[in-house]
């Protein structure tokens, strides 16, 4: 895979996502203490953790799909913190969720053409279509074809399409390598690179850690619902924390 562009250079104004000591509950259950990250326009981050560690929940409480119990979510210098999943679509927040979660008995030509559902992308559906046929050259052989007889990898495909077609600022993807064959993951991590090209900024979780890391600018390490570890990509492949933890080494 090749290294991502150089994010070395500071910004040039207040950061895309800020997440600030954002906590969160499952009833009872605490899943975030107080965590903060913050994404800057153009970058790839991502997060690394154990199963449990709160990272989607994270990525659902910036998406609008879990309020914040305490704490704050800016989204392009705005307070987001309370605004439902809906909304943030239409702002630009595109959610991929874990599983791939396509319509099964839809086409995928269905399945991408509700991505387009809020009314920013809605009336450019032709075009945005077009678009992620021309990165996703496979799927437009299949656009007929029901998404549940795809492969794991096609699938993952359609599930990022669909999140492209909402015309997103910020996508985040939640485990894009979940469940897919080795040379699948690296065509998957290709196009993710593709897709930053075009100006897209990215917020992913990922147990693939490598991988993840190999196209991204920085990564947060998550643990027990909270930041342990926040450096560049680069660094934290070769920390031996990391290293020990995550890849075995």
């Amino acid at each position: 895979m090749s290294a991502p562009n150089s994010s070395s250079n500071p910004p040039a104004g207040p950061p895309l996502l800020d997440v600030s000591n954002v906590t969160a509950y499952y009833g009872d259950l605490q899943a975030l203490f107080g965590i903060s990250l913050q994404v800057d326009a153009g970058e790839i981050v991502t997060l690394i953790g154990a199963n449990g560690a709160g990272k989607t929940t994270l990525l659902r409480v910036i998406s609008g799909m879990r309020p914040p119990t305490s704490g704050s979510v800016q989204f392009g210098g705005q307070n987001v913190s309370r605004v439902p999943a809906h909304e943030m679509v239409a702002r630009g927040v595109s959610h991929v969720p874990e599983g791939r979660q396509v319509f099964p008995f839809m086409t995928v030509k269905e399945n991408l053409s509700l991505g387009a559902f809020n009314p920013r992308a809605r009336s450019h559906v032709k075009r945005l279509m077009e678009e992620q046929l021309a990165l996703f050259p496979r799927l437009a052989e299949r656009l007929e074809q029901l998404a549940g007889t795809l492969s794991g990898g096609e699938q993952q495909m359609v599930a990022i399409a669909r999140g492209l077609m909402a015309q997103p600022k910020l996508l985040l993807l939640d485990e894009p390598s979940l469940g897919l064959a080795p040379k699948i993951v690296e065509e998957v991590f290709e196009k993710i690179q593709e897709v930053r090209r075009s100006g897209i900024t990215m917020l992913i979780v990922e147990q693939n850690v490598v991988s993840g890391l190999s196209i991204s600018d920085r990564g947060y390490v998550v643990q027990n619902g909270a930041v342990l570890l926040a450096d560049t990509a680069k660094n934290l492949l070769t920390n031996e924390m990391v290293r020990a933890a995550y890849l075995g080494l």
